[in-house]
C-alpha cells in the first residue's frame, strides 16, 4: 500500500457499533451515499489519489463506546479547502493492516470482526486513536488499525 495521504476530508458522522447493527439508528450507509453523491469532493482538484477513505477517531472507550467517522478522499494539505468538509489529519502512527476482499460491505464488516476478536484475544493492542479503512477502485479495501508501541 503506498503511502497515506496527510489528510483526509470529506463528510462526517457520529455513532457506535451497536447502533451500526440497527438498521434503523445506523448511519454510515447513508455516509458513504452521500460521499458517493458528492461530485465536487469526489472530483476535487486537490485530491491526492483515486481511493476514499474512512477514518475513525474521537473514541470514546473501545469498540463498544461512540466514535467519529469521516469519509471522502485524500488531499496532501488542507489548505483553501471548502470550509463545508470536515478534515482529519493523519499523524504517523504505529497501525496493523487489516484486508478485505469480496462483497461489499460484507467483506469489510468481516475484516472489523477479525480486528475485534484479535483485540478480544489480546493479539492486537488497539490504540483507539484514529483508525483508517483505505479503499482501492477496485473495490477492495485495507483497514489500519492503530496500536500501542
Amino acid at each position: 500500500m503506498s503511502v497515506l495521504p496527510a489528510v483526509i476530508i470529506g463528510h462526517l458522522a457520529r455513532t457506535t457499533n451497536a447502533a451500526e447493527a440497527d438498521p434503523q439508528r445506523a448511519q454510515l450507509g447513508a455516509l458513504w451515499g452521500r460521499v458517493l453523491a458528492d461530485d465536487a469532493l469526489l472530483n476535487l482538484a486537490a485530491r491526492a489519489d483515486a481511493r476514499l477513505y474512512a477514518a475513525l477517531f474521537d473514541y470514546d472507550s473501545d469498540e463498544s463506546g461512540a466514535y467519529t467517522q469521516v469519509v471522502g478522499v485524500g488531499v496532501d494539505a488542507a489548505a483553501d479547502l471548502p470550509p463545508h468538509y470536515a478534515a482529519v489529519h493523519l499523524a504517523e502512527a504505529p497501525r496493523e493492516a487489516y484486508p478485505a476482499s469480496g462483497e461489499m460491505p460484507a467483506a469489510l464488516i468481516a475484516a472489523w470482526g477479525r480486528v475485534w476478536a484479535d483485540t478480544a484475544a489480546g493479539a492486537l493492542r488497539r490504540a483507539f486513536t484514529c483508525d483508517i479503512e483505505v479503499h482501492e477502485p477496485d473495490g477492495s479495501a485495507t483497514i489500519l488499525v492503530a496500536t500501542r508501541e
